[in-house]
């Protein structure tokens, strides 16, 4: 039987959308094992140090000043570019100059930043002591060459996904992560601070070197032709597409500006633990919300938006509400199995646990809220998508300065900071859901996972009472958690199931 052509290229713009999920999910996970082992060999090495603090504050010194060009806005911009641009035929040439103007535009920044490098560390970390201060300056004079390439890698990573492909998207965490990994071994064996933020520095011009080489190659960008006018012009026109956007990347600028200043006066080592419990939660977002996310960018515009995101939302909050519990509880048990040894010590584990354990309040809003944005990002609205995330991160930041003022100078405020990052999930998810009207179907959902979180909750006051030791509290935690999370999709996805049970029926007949 001829399958019509409409249902034909439905199958293949479905099959090509799980087929990038697929990819990057896997690049993802690849990524995240990397970075997992990074942060172990960083924990056993630098510990919850001045060392860690500095190097962690060096990396915001080079990074904030480039969010604009390269925050999760900059694809949502450059995807139906590049898809534009294809369609008219100009796709090389025009990828290849806007590539030019913002390589450009990132080296000047880079070249300002060494020029005041002092005035800049000082307005990072001003709260950090002269010796950390000194540190944080030594690393972003190095790391500094880091910065054109990063925002180079960004565009790429863009374009690849706009023609099917995510090698760079897979290549860029993977570089990073050996190229720290060999940074802190050399550290440790030479005692000798500077390979840290060399090599660094060099995996992104690596990496860039190589993408430019072979989507030159492939055709994807052609330099031929390239000239200042050329350039200026679809500058203009990036710029001017991202300026509905731009709310969002100044916000979360102005929150991380003022987290890291706020942090820098806690105990030494906060800067740092907050950082490694981020490696744990950042999970979510990189194995769930970023390739989901990016799959709905790539496969264009719903007819259903609203259908679309809550046949989401369900399977989502099924598996994340019992997870965000899980680490939340048992948060003291997880930092000490993974990073408790060598140079990361009881006062590590403390403030850690404190930022996981805030942290993973929110962590399922997080996860549904970022992907929810990217519906909007679909239907065109930047701008409301924009002005949430511009709310949300202001909402981090008023618990930021809640948390200097309630603790005092090298006093314990990770548990504030994580929760600030918890009230920014919450209120990125109440944008979104009130964006696409599913508000009350969302707080449906929502009611109903609470009953599956207060039973993963119970059991886990049940564990902790009646067990001790690290490994039957994360043993039988995570059993608890496997069984919640089946509980949970039975109550969430009552569609979705059926579904499947029918589907299977009829391949037995």
């Amino acid at each position: 039987m001829k399958v019509p052509s409409g249902l034909a290229a439905l199958v293949r713009s479905q099959s090509s959308a799980i087929r990038m999920v697929a990819f990057l999910a896997s690049g993802a996970l690849l990524g995240k094992i990397l970075g997992f082992v990074r942060e172990l060999l960083m924990a056993r090495v630098l510990g919850a140090s001045l060392i860690a603090d500095s190097f962690r504050g060096a990396g915001t010194a080079v990074n904030m000043p480039l969010i604009p060009m390269q925050n999760e806005g900059v694809p949502a911009v450059m995807i139906p570019m590049h898809r534009a641009w294809q369609e008219q035929g100009r796709a090389p040439q025009n990828f290849a100059a806007l590539c030019a103007g913002l390589w450009a535009t990132a080296a000047l920044i880079a070249i300002a930043i060494e020029a005041g490098g002092s005035w800049w560390v000082a307005l990072i970390v001003g709260r950090m002591g002269p010796e950390g201060q000194s540190l944080v300056l030594t690393f972003v004079r190095v790391m500094a060459v880091w910065m054109p390439a990063s925002v180079l890698l960004n565009c790429l990573f863009a374009a690849e996904i706009a023609t099917g492909r995510s090698r760079i998207a897979m290549l860029r965490p993977v570089s990073l992560n050996i190229a720290v990994m060999a940074g802190i071994a050399l550290y440790a064996v030479t005692g000798s601070l500077i390979y840290l933020p060399a090599l660094f520095a060099l995996s992104f011009n690596v990496v860039a070197v190589w993408g430019v080489w072979t989507l030159w190659r492939e055709g994807v960008l052609d330099p031929k032709g390239l000239r200042i006018g050329l350039i200026l012009r679809v500058l203009r026109e990036f710029l001017r597409r991202l300026r509905p956007l731009m709310l969002q990347p100044l916000a979360e600028q102005g929150q991380i500006w003022l987290e890291r200043i706020v942090v820098s006066g806690f105990a030494v080592g906060t800067l740092a633990s907050i950082d490694y419990a981020r490696t744990l939660t950042d999970s979510a977002t990189l194995l769930i919300a970023q390739p989901i996310g990016m799959a709905v960018l790539y496969k264009g515009s719903s007819e259903n938006p609203r259908r679309a995101a809550l046949s989401i939302a369900g399977p989502l909050l099924a598996v994340t509400v019992p997870a965000s519990v899980f680490l939340a509880v048992f948060a003291p048990d997880i930092v000490t199995l993974v990073f408790a040894r060598g140079a990361f010590g009881e006062t590590a584990v403390t403030l850690t646990s404190g930022a996981l354990r805030g942290i993973a309040m929110g962590l399922w809003a997080t996860t549904l809220g970022i992907i929810l944005l990217r519906f909007l990002n679909n239907d065109g609205r930047n701008g409301r998508a924009a002005l949430i995330l511009a709310a949300a991160y202001a909402a981090n930041a008023g618990l930021n300065v809640l948390a200097w003022r309630v603790v005092g100078t090298s006093g314990n405020g990770s548990i504030l900071i994580g929760l600030g990052e918890a009230v920014r999930g919450l209120v990125l998810l109440a944008g979104t859901a009130l964006a696409l009207g599913t508000v009350m179907p969302v707080m449906r959902l929502i009611s109903v996972a609470a009953v599956p979180a207060a039973f993963m909750a119970a059991l886990c006051i049940v564990i902790q009472q009646a067990w001790t030791g690290l490994w039957a509290h994360l043993v039988l935690g995570g059993l608890a958690c496997l069984v919640t999370i089946l509980l949970a999709g039975l109550l969430l996805m009552p569609g979705q199931i059926a579904a499947w049970r029918g589907s299977l029926a009829g391949a037995r007949e």
